[in-house]
C-alpha cells in the first residue's frame, strides 16, 4: 500500500509538472501583444515636426516651415540644428524622408526625388544625382521608402524611361524602385509588382503610396491600399518570394473604378490606409488606420477640410506585428495621443512616436517623443 501512494503522488507531481510546462509553452508561443509608455521626452522646438527618423540613440526630424533640421538624442537634448538654403552650392530642398544607417550615416530625400547625404552635424555631404529626374511630387513626411542595403540606397524614385507615377497603371507596367550607388549616382531598376496584387491587373483603383523595408536581405513593400506585405530577395536581384496578407479586421476600400484618374477616398468615404511600415529581423510591423464607412463619411460632412480631426471619431489607428514565418499578432489599437512613429529598430527594443498635441488640445512651446515598447501580454 505505501508504494502504491507514493506511486499515486510521483504521478500526480508529473502530471502537475507537465501541466505547467505546457502552460509555459503556450505563453512562450502567444502573439498577443500591447503598446506601453514607458517614459517621454522633450525637445526644445517650437514648430511641427514633419519627418523623422531615430536609430542607436540618435533622432533627427525635419521641420518645413523653416527647412530645417533637428538632431537630438535620448534624453531630448539637441545637439545639431540647421536650416537650409533651397538655392546656392549648399541647398538642401525639403529633406522630408530621413535614413540613419546602422553605421551613423544620414541620409535623406525630398518629396519631390531630390536625394542627399549629411554629415553628422546635418550639414551637407552631397547631393546625389542620378542620370534622370525623378517625377514623383509628393510622398514625403514618415512614409517610409528610403532605404540603404549593402552600400547602397534604395529608394522609389520614378522617372526611368520617362515612366510616369501618376498613370493608371504605371505599378503595373514599371520597376518601383532605383537601387543607387551613392558615390557615383550611377542605378540599376529594382523590384515588380507580383500577380498577387491588385495592382498587377488592367483594373483601376485608386493610386496608392509605396512604403518598404529592409532587414537583413529581405525587402518588404506595401501599397497603402492594399492589406499585404510583397517579400523580394535581394540576394537574387530582388526576386519575389511571397505575399502575406495581414487581415486587418477593418480596412475599408473603395473597390475597382470605372474610369482612371478617378478619386474617391476622401470625397465619398475613407480608405483603410497603412500610414507606416517598419522591417525588423524579427517581424514586421505595420501602422495603419481602418477607413470610414461613405453613410458615416457623408453624414458628419467629413469632406470638408475643417472636419478632417473628426476622422478620429470614426475609425481605430491600429498596429499589427507579422512574426517572422506570417504569423499574425493581435490588432494593438493605438490611442489617438499617439502620433507618427520615428522608427521601430526592433521588436523588443524601445522606440519613440510624436505626441500629438492637436489631439490633446494644447499648445507647447516643446516637441514630446513618447517612448514605446511593444510587449507580449
Amino acid at each position: 500500500m505505501k508504494f502504491k501512494y507514493l506511486a499515486i503522488v510521483i504521478l500526480s507531481i508529473f502530471q502537475i509538472a507537465c501541466s505547467k510546462k505546457e502552460v509555459s509553452d503556450i505563453a512562450a508561443f502567444t502573439n498577443e501583444w500591447e503598446l506601453v509608455i514607458l517614459d517621454s521626452i522633450q525637445v526644445d522646438f517650437l514648430g511641427t515636426v514633419d519627418g523623422g527618423d531615430f536609430r542607436n540613440g540618435k533622432g533627427v526630424f525635419y521641420n518645413f516651415e523653416e527647412n530645417k533640421l533637428i538632431g537630438f538624442d535620448s534624453s531630448g537634448k539637441i545637439n545639431y540644428e540647421i536650416s537650409y538654403p533651397k538655392d546656392g552650392p549648399e541647398k538642401v530642398q525639403y529633406p522630408t524622408q530621413l535614413k540613419y544607417t546602422e553605421d551613423g550615416r544620414l541620409f535623406a530625400a525630398s518629396f519631390m526625388g531630390w536625394l542627399y547625404e549629411l554629415n553628422t552635424n546635418l550639414t551637407l555631404k552631397q547631393e546625389i544625382k542620378l542620370s534622370f529626374l525623378s517625377q514623383s511630387q509628393d510622398g514625403g513626411g514618415f512614409i517610409k521608402n528610403l532605404e540603404y542595403y549593402n552600400d547602397s540606397l534604395i529608394s522609389f524614385y520614378p522617372g526611368r524611361d520617362d515612366a510616369n507615377p501618376y498613370g493608371p497603371h504605371f505599378i503595373r507596367d514599371n520597376f518601383l524602385l532605383e537601387k543607387i550607388d551613392p558615390k557615383t549616382g550611377g542605378s540599376k531598376p529594382l523590384i515588380k509588382i507580383p500577380s498577387t496584387s491588385r495592382y498587377s491587373t488592367n483594373k483601376f483603383f485608386e493610386r496608392p503610396i509605396i512604403q518598404f523595408g529592409v532587414s537583413r536581405n529581405k525587402l518588404h513593400l506595401a501599397l497603402s491600399n492594399e492589406p499585404l506585405i510583397h517579400i523580394y530577395d535581394l540576394t537574387k536581384g530582388g526576386n519575389y518570394l511571397n505575399t502575406v496578407d495581414f487581415k486587418p479586421s477593418k480596412f475599408l476600400d473603395n473597390g475597382e473604378h470605372l474610369e482612371k484618374n478617378q478619386y474617391i477616398s476622401h470625397f465619398k468615404m475613407l480608405d483603410g490606409r497603412i500610414n507606416q511600415l517598419f522591417v525588423t529581423e524579427k517581424g514586421t510591423v505595420v501602422y495603419y488606420k481602418e477607413g470610414i464607412e461613405e453613410e458615416i463619411f457623408i453624414q458628419n460632412e467629413l469632406k470638408l477640410r475643417e472636419n478632417y480631426p473628426n476622422y478620429k471619431d470614426f475609425q481605430n489607428q491600429v498596429l499589427k506585428i507579422i512574426y517572422q514565418d506570417s504569423i499574425l499578432s493581435n490588432e494593438i489599437i493605438v490611442p489617438y495621443h499617439i502620433g507618427y512613429i520615428l522608427n521601430i529598430e526592433n521588436l523588443d527594443k524601445p522606440f519613440y512616436a510624436l505626441r500629438n498635441d492637436e489631439f490633446i488640445g494644447e499648445e507647447q512651446d516643446f516637441i514630446t517623443f513618447y517612448k514605446l515598447q511593444l510587449e507580449r501580454k
